[in-house]
């Protein structure tokens, strides 16, 4: 049944699978990467090719955080922005919207996505086709990588404890901070974090790039 694959427990499984087959494709015609840039879970992915942890237990953390995404409440939106992240983080003070409207990802240097409180993601609509700027609500379940996730949060951790970690072979360039991942990719912490905290995915584009990618 198709219409499943619009439930993030069955979304996010079957991203991780196409993700995965693709990059097998590539490792089998011979290319071999001296980065890996992961979106949000497919970060995860990016983590698995590099060595970070075994199939296994990354199949382990792809079911559970949508297994527990999904059990949320439905509720939250999320609006891709045609803004920069500084101008977007200045609307959302600039309309009182912080802790109900934040910032999910940064996915160009013109390109913004917000998640949080429906009246406030609507707010954040209206304000932007008032002033002529790009904007457009996301077809989405939940409004991810916002507050609304903290309650899946501490479930989440006990699972990625159990979870067994190594030193990446590859570089990987952390969504969290846009640069390459230090030593705390293999813990726990950072994936109960790369939940919760915006996807710098610009940044991450920008640092393979000078890196010379």
């Amino acid at each position: 049944n198709a219409s499943l694959l619009k439930e993030t427990r069955y979304t996010q499984p079957a991203l991780f699978a196409v993700e995965l087959a693709l990059y097998s494709l590539w490792e089998s015609w011979g290319v071999v990467p001296d980065f890996v840039i992961g979106h949000s879970l497919g970060e995860i992915v990016a983590s698995h090719v590099a060595g970070v942890f075994s199939l296994e237990d990354a199949v382990a953390l792809v079911v559970t955080r949508g297994r527990l995404m999904h059990a949320l409440p439905s509720r939250g939106s999320m609006a891709s922005l045609g803004l920069g992240s500084e101008e977007t983080t200045q609307l959302i003070n600039e309309m009182n919207l912080g802790g109900l409207v934040s910032i999910a990802g940064v996915n160009s240097p013109h390109q913004t996505v917000v998640s949080g409180d429906d009246a406030g993601i609507r707010t954040v609509l209206l304000h932007c086709a008032s002033i002529g700027k790009k904007a457009q609500e996301l077809v989405v379940s939940h409004a991810f990588h916002s507050h609304f996730m903290d309650p899946m949060l501490e479930e989440f951790r006990l699972v990625a404890e159990g979870v067994s970690y190594h030193s990446p072979k590859i570089k990987i360039i952390s969504n969290l901070t846009g640069q390459e991942a230090d030593a705390e990719i293999a813990s726990p912490g950072y994936w109960v974090k790369q939940i919760r905290e915006a996807v710098l995915f610009s940044d991450c584009i920008e640092t393979a790039f000078e890196a010379g990618v």
